[in-house]
This record gives C-alpha cells, sequence and structure tokens, in this order.
C-alpha cells in the first residue's frame, strides 16, 4: 500500500514507515509540494506583502523545475518527472527576501521524461552554481533541451499521438451514443 508519509507522520504513525518512495525509484511531479500564492500581476500592495512568504530556495527550485516543463511544453499529462537540490553557499546572506538579495547556491535538477508504457526513459541531470532566478530558469531550460536530444522528442511525439487517439475514440463513442439517444427518443 503507498501512502503519503506527510500524513502518516501527521497522525503519529512514523513507525508504520517501511519505505521512502525516491529518486531515481520515483520522480516527482514539477512543483509537487509547493505551497504558492496566486496574486494579480500589477497589483504591488499584494506583491509586497506576499514577499514576507517567498522561501528562496522552494522558490528558485520551483522556478527551474517549471522552466524545464515549458520547454518541454508540458503539463498534467506529460510523463515527465523531476528532482531538484538547492543547496546555498555559506557567503549567501539568511533569511528571505525578494530576488534582489545577492544569493549564490549550488543547484542540481535531475529531469526524466519516460514513455507512457514505460518502455523508452531518458534522463538528464545538471547542477551548478546560481546567483539569480534568470540563472535557475536557464538550468531548468538547459535541462530540457538536452533531454528532448537523447530521445524526449520522441517520447513526447508518442505521447501526443496517444492522446488523439484517445480523443478520437472518446468523439466517436460520444457520437454513438447520441445517435443511440436519438433512435431510442424516436421510438
Amino acid at each position: 500500500m503507498i501512502l503519503a508519509k506527510a500524513g502518516l507522520l501527521r497522525l503519529g504513525f512514523a513507525d508504520r514507515v517501511t519505505s521512502d518512495i525516491v529518486p531515481p525509484t520515483l520522480y516527482h511531479a514539477v512543483g509537487q509540494g509547493a505551497l504558492a500564492v496566486e496574486i494579480r500581476a500589477n497589483d504591488a500592495e499584494a506583491r509586497r506583502l506576499c514577499s514576507a512568504l517567498v522561501h528562496w530556495q522552494t522558490s528558485w527550485r520551483c522556478l527551474a523545475e517549471r522552466a524545464c516543463l515549458r520547454v518541454l511544453e508540458g503539463g498534467c499529462s506529460v510523463p515527465v518527472g523531476v528532482h531538484s537540490e538547492l543547496v546555498p553557499l555559506p557567503t549567501s546572506p539568511e533569511g528571505e527576501g525578494g530576488d534582489d538579495v545577492p544569493r549564490t547556491a549550488r543547484l542540481r535538477l535531475v529531469g526524466t521524461i519516460t514513455a507512457v508504457d514505460g518502455g523508452l526513459h531518458v534522463e538528464r541531470e545538471i547542477g551548478r552554481l546560481v546567483t539569480s532566478s534568470d540563472q535557475v530558469e536557464e538550468l531548468g531550460a538547459q535541462v530540457a533541451k538536452e533531454l528532448i536530444d537523447i530521445g524526449g522528442r520522441e517520447i513526447l511525439e508518442q505521447v501526443a499521438k496517444d492522446r488523439e487517439q484517445r480523443a478520437e475514440g472518446t468523439e466517436a463513442q460520444n457520437i454513438d451514443t447520441a445517435a443511440v439517444e436519438k433512435a431510442s427518443s424516436s421510438q
């Protein structure tokens, strides 16, 4: 049985956890586990208030993961998994703050694309020092581009083809159902 570890810990059942399912066994979805507050882009007051909530390490990890997914043109139905680690250098300032605070960290991002049937899998890992959210996003985009180059394009094309076939099948089924309903109502 697979259960969420966080839930078991909250319920006081930590002793029941027998195994964590972590990379490389299972890579999580982009942004998995991160919380966000959505605000209007032009709302300076909301942005100022929310800046106190920003955990820059989480933000940078999510930016890298999302940049990877954006280049892959993926969403919820694309079999992309990621794992990111961000380790601030001791010279980086403590505490929170916006992107205007100078920071340096080592970011490592692993990206994967797996065929729906599990028959084909590509994986790429890149790690380097980053000092801004722009560099973080560049790293995420680079991981995606390398995934595409090593076989990811073929997997993504197959996923798209699969999706189209399923949509056509659903459409045909809906047409058949509508024809049956029409025939039934006319009797």
